[in-house]
């Protein structure tokens, strides 16, 4: 059977095409200040306890205290004196952009915008976009990285996080 005339040339760029995609879907995946300080900003704002990942040793603990488990007591607290669960706490961080102020092989100082609002439901977020309810806030914030234990951390600023 003889072989259609380019067929050769469609497998190479398929085979091409498909080491590339490889190759792209490793570096997507590489560790930056930048990214750690948006999965940080994220967590936070979702009060995810997964958070504590990107927290620097130094800073995790205050006098015994575990600030990660502390902030989410306090909202949970919070949200139980209005009368609500604490999923009514969460948030979103939406349009984050991220600069890096510096940086040098173990510390970085990121710059992060973004704007948040209440993530009660996936749908009302969309709901109140339509029709302009609910509050949005935005976000500027500055975040001091530490590389520790082979991933870019925040550390030095978590005391002030609670006033974002």
């Amino acid at each position: 059977m003889a072989e259609k005339p380019g067929s050769t040339a469609w497998a190479m760029v398929f085979v091409i095409f498909m080491f590339l995609q490889v190759v792209f879907a490793f570096a997507d995946n590489v560790e930056t200040p930048n990214r750690a300080a948006t999965a940080f900003a994220k967590a936070y704002y979702r009060l995810d306890p997964d958070m504590a990942n990107r927290i620097c040793e130094d800073a995790l603990t205050v006098d015994d205290t575990d600030l990660v488990e502390q902030f989410i007591f306090v909202k949970t607290e919070e949200a139980r004196k209005r009368g609500f669960d604490v999923s009514w706490m969460k948030r979103r961080l939406y349009h984050i952009e991220t600069k890096m102020l510096s940086r040098d092989d173990t510390t970085a100082t990121v710059h992060l915008t973004g704007t948040v609002r209440m993530e009660i439901n996936p749908v009302y977020a969309w709901v109140a976009s339509l029709f302009a309810l609910g509050d949005t806030h935005h976000v500027d914030h500055v975040f001091e990285m530490v590389y520790e234990n082979g991933r870019w951390k925040v550390c030095g600023t978590i005391g002030r996080l609670t006033q974002i």
